[in-house]
Parts: C-alpha cells; structure tokens; sequence
C-alpha cells in the first residue's frame, strides 16, 4: 500500500493540474487548455471537431472553450468556403496579441508550477 507522502505528492500533483486547466495561468487570462487551443488554431486552419482531436478532449469540452474563447474576443468561426455547413476558428487581432503574450509568458509560469511541485511535502 502507498505510504501518505506518496499520497501527498499524488494529489499535489493533481491540484497543480487541475488548476492549469481549470484556472487561468498566472497573470494571462486563459487556462492551459485555452493556450493551447489559441496555438492549434493559430499554425492551422481547424474546426472545432479537429481541435477536439487534438486535445484530446470531447467535442462538447471543446466547445465550449470555443465559446469562452469567442465571447472573450480571441476567436472567431469562419465558414468554409466549400462547405457553409462547416465553420473553422480563426484567431482575431486580440487573440493574436494574447498569443504573443502567452509564447513569452507561458514557459516562465509552467516552470515556476514545475519547480513547486519538486519542492519535498513536510
């Protein structure tokens, strides 16, 4: 049976993730999933299905961070050409400016998280 600070560290590890994803990191104000999602988008012409692919996620967790994403006034639905039934995401003028910011802050937040979690459990 695992020991309690074997335990410990388990949870803390799934705090810290938990709050990537859920919370928006450090002074940006986008989650870790939303991050990533800005730069799919970004270096691809994608739909919301193909986004969800490459997150891993279900379409309607997707969705829905579209949504957020979209009200907050970093994306934008396009309709195909070809096809009006099919939309694709587009980063707006804001969104591009948030991506810059999140290329330069990102790397800096995730170690700070990454050096909080190699801290020893007292």
């Amino acid at each position: 049976m695992a020991g309690q600070e074997q335990i410990q560290q388990i949870m803390q590890l799934y705090g810290a993730i938990t709050q990537c994803y859920n919370h928006p990191l450090d002074s940006l104000t986008v989650n870790l999933p939303q991050c990533q999602l800005l730069g799919y988008v970004a270096s691809d012409h994608l739909s919301v299905a193909q986004v969800a692919k490459r997150l891993g996620f279900s379409a309607t967790r997707t969705s829905n961070l579209v949504v957020d994403l979209c009200r907050q006034g970093y994306l934008e639905q396009q309709l195909a050409p070809d096809d009006r039934r099919r939309r694709y995401l587009e980063l707006t003028t804001t969104g591009r400016m948030l991506l810059a910011t999140i290329e330069q802050q990102l790397p800096s937040a995730l170690s700070v998280l990454l050096t909080d979690l190699q801290r020893p459990i007292h």
